[in-house]
């Protein structure tokens, strides 16, 4: 029996509490006092009274800048580990180096004699490296490395280039030309636009049935692979520069 979870209504899932009253200073000297309520990339919404007043972000002081910074930073915490309490009640791992490397067993997609798939969906919060070289199959995927929340390298990370139908076909279907009919997968557009030190959630199931990379000497590898189905950006590495820049400088 596959167990599946849905992750699109998320955000619905967290409530989001008011910011507290905070002093706006602008560019020009003047100040306003409001209640944070909502932001976008170029202005922010603040509510005074009951009536809400939109300001421009570039005409506020830097100070506002972080103010507005860490309550989003906030916001997007609280709507990551409400995702992570709704996945660990679906009996969904929180996947980790160690974890795939030296207990495979608890982690591998299984395939029982019905030709059933059975994913164990998990997730892995991590920071991207970039991609590599490890999957021998380029036609079909990408393979990416990242260090995980441990600090531990995990190299293996996987993203399929094709969607097809099914997860698995007879033989019968292949020879019928199955594996010709599928769709480009759009999370590869995803995974190739991420830069070095973005912080990423990755979510999927692992499984040790994809081609192996081999050693220089011919053999193979005998690890599982972490077969990514979904990316969430957590902190893109400009975010977190800017972040860090304006912490030092209040």
């Amino acid at each position: 029996m596959k167990i599946k979870i849905c992750l699109l209504g998320i955000f619905a899932l967290v409530t989001l509490t008011m910011a507290a009253p905070h002093t706006w200073t602008f560019t020009t000297g003047k100040t306003f006092d409001g209640d944070y309520y909502s932001s976008g990339t170029t202005e922010v919404v603040v509510r005074k009274d009951g009536t809400n007043h939109i300001f421009q972000i570039a005409n506020l002081s830097t100070n506002d800048l972080a103010y507005i910074a860490k309550i989003k930073a906030d916001q997007k915490q609280a709507r990551l580990d409400a995702e992570v309490k709704q996945m660990q009640q679906a009996g969904w791992i929180e996947f980790s180096t160690d974890l795939i490397h030296n207990f495979p067993e608890k982690v591998r997609t299984l395939i029982p004699g019905d030709g059933t798939v059975i994913k164990k969906m998990g997730w892995m919060d991590a920071e991207y490296r970039g991609m590599n070289d490890l999957t021998r199959n380029h036609d079909n995927s990408l393979s990416f490395g990242v260090i995980d929340s441990k600090g531990d390298n995990f190299d293996y990370c996987i993203v399929a280039k094709k969607l097809f139908s099914k997860e698995s076909f007879t033989s019968a279907e292949i020879l019928a030309g199955a594996l010709t009919n599928y769709t480009q997968n759009p999370l590869v557009n995803v995974a190739f636009n991420l830069k070095h030190g973005d912080n990423i959630r990755l979510i999927g199931y692992c499984d040790d049935s994809l081609p192996y990379a081999e050693s220089p000497n011919g053999e193979r590898d005998s690890h599982a692979w972490f077969n990514i189905e979904r990316i969430e950006i957590i902190e893109t590495a400009a975010e977190k520069k800017n972040r860090e820049e304006a912490a030092q400088n209040p």
